[in-house]
């Protein structure tokens, strides 16, 4: 139970996350306010904890959260999450995590007793399991031969130049990257990227590289080129 506590925080910080670069992205500020914020998932019965009618707080299942801003200009701002556990098992069981950044320089302070590969076979609060381990290499592939289309209508041609289509994939939660051989290569979390491109503009193709490093990926690779062809075949992981 207690793993399944620690998994329930961490994934109630990573929506949040998710939620905070949304907002981000559109306002280039982070928010303080949680009805801003989606919703966390409640337990399987649909109940949460109960939040405190005189603070601003975000109720999960097991856990509450408290969501603080410092700073004011897009360079030079972070947000910080608290996570309060509220009764049973959850009771005392208290993390916090930042991110955002620090004159121009990401920032992200991330609780070492959270850590995603532990979680991966444990059922969130709403009884869903996360994706296996593989779908990060495939969700960013996704990602980065939807950035390769857009950039060709845009320019008639296709890049390996991961900046100039507009491709970075996320750290991993504590902020750190797997390491690239060379400057062809894109890191991410556990795995890296890189584009091939093949022949002369606008009679081009692409091969789009995910190249597992660590963890329970290390070795595996997946390619997709532009007709979306996988290999191996497509490994069928849902959003």
């Amino acid at each position: 139970m207690r793993e399944r506590l620690r998994c329930e925080a961490l994934l109630g910080f990573r929506e949040l996350m998710v939620a905070q670069h949304a907002y981000f992205g559109e306002k280039d500020a982070w928010t303080a306010d949680v009805s801003r914020l989606t919703p966390l998932a409640p337990c399987a019965d649909g109940s949460r904890v109960p939040t405190p009618p005189d603070e601003a707080w975000l109720a999960g299942c097991h856990f509450r959260y408290a969501v603080s801003v410092a700073g004011s200009t897009p360079n030079d701002t972070t947000y910080s999450v608290r996570a309060v556990g509220v009764g049973g098992l959850a009771e005392g069981l208290t993390y916090a995590m930042t991110d955002g950044n620090a004159d121009g320089q990401p920032v992200r302070v991330w609780p070492p007793s959270l850590v995603l590969e532990e979680c991966h076979g444990v059922r969130r609060p709403e009884g869903t399991p996360l994706p296996a381990p593989l779908c990060e290499g495939a969700f960013n592939l996704k990602s980065l031969f939807t950035a390769q289309k857009a950039y060709f209508q845009e320019k008639d041609r296709y890049s390996e130049s991961a900046p100039q289509v507009g491709f970075l994939p996320e750290p991993c939660l504590d902020g750190s990257r797997a390491p690239v051989p060379d400057a062809t290569w894109t890191a991410g979390c556990h795995f890296i990227y890189r584009a091939e491109v093949s022949g002369t503009a606008p009679e081009q193709t692409f091969r789009l590289t995910a190249r597992g490093m660590s963890g329970a990926v290390v070795e595996q690779k997946l390619t997709l080129d532009s007709q979306y062809t996988w290999s191996p075949a497509d490994p069928g992981c849902a959003p």
